[in-house]
């Protein structure tokens, strides 16, 4: 009897440093990978139903002069400000969820030994729940602020607007099976990670 594909769901807020740590884990060991922010992105691309939703409501103000497509910093300095905004965003697109787990059946109805779900919100959209393991990146909120600003180019003031938009770490603990916090040194973050994954990996 063929194993069980393992879905790994990984979450963490916004410059918790998950990417970078999943993209070594991609590079060492190639396991499946859905990064469902990103996938979000391609669902108001020009031309796919949500584009035509998000303009709208937000206005063409948030379309790149050039290119047309939906600027996601303007559109990002608008729904950052305020949680309704955010959710009247998220109306617009759709249901992402369908999108993510038609990849997660993918994965399964081709026998893949482990996939892996990153979303920030993977435990508030409940995609938790198509999960085996969830694992919880945190940070301590002045160096997340840091990263931020740098990777982002923001202000202080946008980038206090877009940590705090988030969940904090300890909301979605109850729900994790591992914590992983990225204070640390690369190194050692990522053999911890490492250790972990394989004994994921080797558990069945």
């Amino acid at each position: 009897m063929k194993d069980k594909t393992i879905i790994l769901g990984i979450t963490g807020s916004i410059a918790t440093g998950k990417s970078t740590y999943i993209q070594k884990l991609i590079t060492e060991f190639a396991p499946e990978y859905c990064d469902a922010d990103k996938l979000v992105h391609t669902l108001y691309e020009p031309g796919k139903p949500a584009y035509s939703r998000i303009l709208d409501v937000f206005g063409k103000e948030i379309l790149d002069e050039k290119t047309k497509y939906i600027d996601r910093k303007k559109l990002g300095a608008i729904v950052f400000k305020d949680k309704d905004l955010m959710k009247n965003l998220t109306d617009a697109i759709g249901d992402i969820g369908i999108e993510v787990k038609k990849i997660v059946d993918n994965w399964i109805t081709k026998d893949k030994k482990i996939g892996i779900v990153e979303a920030v919100n993977l435990i508030e959209a409940n995609y938790s729940e198509w999960c085996d393991k969830v694992w919880l990146f945190k940070v301590d909120s002045n160096i997340a602020l840091n990263r931020l600003i740098k990777r982002n180019n923001l202000s202080n003031k946008e980038a206090h607007k877009r940590i705090n938009s988030q969940t904090p770490w300890e909301k979605r603990a109850q729900y994790s099976d591992l914590i992983i916090d990225t204070d640390d040194e690369v190194e050692n973050i990522y053999e911890n990670l490492k250790t972990n994954y394989l004994k994921l990996i080797n558990s069945q």
